[in-house]
């Protein structure tokens, strides 16, 4: 399934079984199209945009892995006509469906529990109740792209739900049967039933136009009569919602409303506009905000006519163009960058990123390694190299490098942090684990970055009491104030009154789940 799988993570200790270069590849694609994973067909995606780097990921592969290899990622669908086109005759497709108001569910749950803890990016979970519609869109958008392959191809094709999967399916003896393959069916399976809901809250479909719940029941109906083994019953079964917190819910609201106010005041006198700013300025604000509209050729002029010899200006461009999948473009800047005059270290280690976007393992590790020749010390320089190795699956290369390293840099977090990954993806947990306790036993600071690694090693050694250990973690990180704060904040973001009460009713929920006092000031009573 890929040399390099997806590390673990709290909210899926068991891990993800996902190749990181394929999900690397997927998120480059999308990049290019101005979109991300949360795409809902609001724009064109040319899934074919870019088919040389689906090419030479096939050639990778074949080149790195014995007999048949897989490799799941769910972006995949977005750009299934390219693949078909790949793959030919040769691809064979396992497709699990899973109807739309579960999906919709399981984004609500889990960006509403990562709003209420802390985790990942506040503007990206708060942005399903920003917009009320976008999840069940995007579960539209990756299911439209399906419907040409199951109905086309599905002598290439076994398509079961998750209902079917969860009752029992023997799935590996259906896969060696459907595609003549020889899996082990003895392996055990790493499938969790607590991880799935079967009952769906009523707001889910209440908070949606009815004529986008029908275009969803169609498509759900269609992608049935492609399926190979489906369960009984594949009707979601629809509770009503209960507000478990309701004074805690009040209170979010109330300081939500007052937060919008304040907010309001101070857009209202904001005068940094982009055009105000002068060249460079504009340069870093386009690099640091890619929702920007970047037309690379005008910078390019621009720079060319007021600031030719402008390292800065060239490497912010690059930049700016590296975050939005132009590896191309802002490879040919990081070079103007060179003859300017200027070539820190790690401009190199830009350069190298852009050649491992490209698939090219040998130029990134040469410009890798020139990082590494001007800066030893810098254990950034040192991670993206062995990174590029645990793709190709040389473990034992990354391993003895990042020792060889920690033995001249003591201490290092990233460094250590590499090496445990590494020491996991050889599915030497308990060797992780050993050295991320150590390390953290002789570190004179916290190590936060070290301390997350470890706990996440530790729930995957330890399923049966990973549900505690959680809820003890994250009972932690939502007791900080500052969690609480943002969580306000991310209400305020919200225009829908239905959306912004159903994310303030999940973040209290679950902070009375996790038993969390609540650090927020009250609002002021009136008589």
């Amino acid at each position: 399934m890929g040399h390099y799988l997806m590390p673990p993570a709290v909210s899926n200790p068991g891990g993800h079984y996902e190749d990181m270069l394929l999900v690397d590849i997927h998120e480059h694609l999308l990049k290019i199209n101005g979109a991300d994973w949360r795409y809902q067909d609001k724009g064109e995606l040319n899934s074919s945009l870019r088919i040389d780097l689906l090419n030479r990921y096939i050639q990778q592969r074949a080149n790195t892995t014995k007999g048949s290899y897989g490799a799941k990622d769910p972006r995949a669908c977005l750009f299934l006509p390219a693949w078909r086109q790949v793959l030919g005759d040769q691809g064979r497709y396992l497709v699990l469906l899973r109807h739309w108001s579960g999906s919709v569910q399981s984004l609500y749950r889990r960006h509403g529990e990562a709003l209420a803890v802390g985790e990942g990016s506040n503007g990206l979970n708060v942005s399903f109740w920003e917009q009320p519609e976008q999840a069940a869109r995007m579960w539209l958008a990756y299911h439209r792209r399906l419907i040409p392959l199951l109905e086309e191809s599905r002598d290439q094709c076994l398509v079961v739900t998750q209902q079917a999967l969860l009752r029992g399916l023997p799935i590996i003896e259906k896969l060696n049967t459907c595609f003549g393959l020889a899996l082990d069916t003895t392996t055990p399976s790493p499938i969790r039933h607590s991880l799935s809901h079967d009952l769906i809250d009523e707001g889910v479909r209440e908070r949606l136009p009815a004529a986008l719940i029908e275009e969803l029941e169609i498509m759900w109906r269609r992608l049935l009569a492609c399926t190979d083994h489906h369960a009984d019953n594949e009707v979601p079964q629809w509770t009503q919602e209960t507000d478990v917190a309701p004074k805690s819910t009040q209170l979010l609201l109330g300081l939500a409303a007052e937060q919008t106010a304040l907010d309001i005041s101070i857009d209202t006198s904001a005068t940094s506009a982009l055009s105000k700013k002068d060249l460079q300025q504009q340069l870093e604000a386009l690099a640091q905000d890619v929702t920007l509209t970047l037309d690379a050729l005008h910078w390019q002029r621009r720079i060319e006519q007021e600031q030719r010899f402008s390292s800065e200006c060239w490497e912010s461009l690059a930049r700016a163009q590296l975050g939005r999948g132009d590896v191309l473009g802002a490879e040919q800047n990081l070079c103007r960058v060179l003859l300017c005059g200027k070539s820190p270290p790690y401009l190199y280690l830009l350069l190298g990123t852009c050649r491992e976007a490209e698939l090219d393992d040998a130029g990134a590790e040469h410009f890798y390694r020139l990082a590494i020749a001007l800066n030893d010390a810098n254990a950034n320089f040192h991670v993206r190299l062995t990174r590029l190795w645990l793709a190709q699956g040389e473990y034992g290369k990354a391993e003895r490098h990042l020792r060889g390293v920690i033995g001249r840099n003591a201490g290092k977090a990233p460094l250590i942090h590499a090496l445990a990954n590494c020491l996991d993806q050889q599915d030497r947990t308990q060797e992780a684990i050993e050295l991320l306790q150590n390390s953290l036993n002789e570190a004179s600071g916290s190590l936060p970055m070290l301390a997350k690694q470890l706990f996440t090693l530790r729930l995957k050694l330890a399923p049966e009491d990973s549900d505690e250990m959680r809820n003890a973690h994250m009972r932690d990180a939502a007791s900080r104030l500052e969690v609480q704060e943002a969580a306000v904040r991310a209400l305020a973001c919200i225009a829908d009154p239905a959306s912004r009460h159903d994310l303030a009713r999940r973040i209290a929920t679950t902070w009375q789940k996790l038993e969390v006092e609540l650090l927020l000031p009250s609002l002021p009573t009136t008589d």
